[in-house]
């Protein structure tokens, strides 16, 4: 064979290659957490048939959520810098660790009670066929990520 021919050939598998994996690429596994938010929501809307009520509950939850992550990201920086410093030293410093996970501990503590009536607010605005669907996603997805756990 030439080799112009088999280089075209591979050129030709090799597109074939990329663009199966393209086409294969389904969901939201990239983007902003703003964007994966509204996919979400989207999705969310189309598979239980939400009215305009339900749906704005469902974007409020995910307002909630997207606020509760820029507050648990803010001092990211800082947090990770502080543990490199902390095992950089001769010992270990645990007032150190300690007051950086009551910080976290403090913020998920402050930022609970709003979710859960976010989250609340949403389930209760739903029918009993849509709950039912609704449970029986988050069970398979439980299921899931129970199974695929492994360190």
């Amino acid at each position: 064979m030439k080799i112009a021919k088999r280089t075209i050939i591979y050129m030709a598998a090799g597109a074939l290659l990329v663009s199966g994996v393209v086409a294969c690429n389904h969901g939201m596994h990239f983007g902003s957490p703003e964007e994966r938010g509204e996919w979400m929501v989207q999705k969310i809307t189309k598979e239980l048939n939400l009215n305009e009520t339900q749906e704005s509950r469902l974007v409020d939850v995910k307002d909630v959520f997207l606020d509760a992550r820029k507050t648990m990201r803010g001092n990211r920086v800082q947090h990770s810098a502080d543990v490199i410093a902390m095992l950089n030293q001769p010992t270990f410093d645990r007032d150190m660790a300690n007051a950086i996970v009551s910080q976290y501990i403090e913020t998920v503590n402050s930022r609970a009670p709003v979710i859960i009536d976010a989250i609340g607010n949403f389930y209760d605005s739903l029918d009993d066929a849509q709950r039912a669907e609704l449970r029986e996603f988050v069970e398979h997805k439980m299921e899931h990520h129970r199974d695929r756990r492994h360190w």
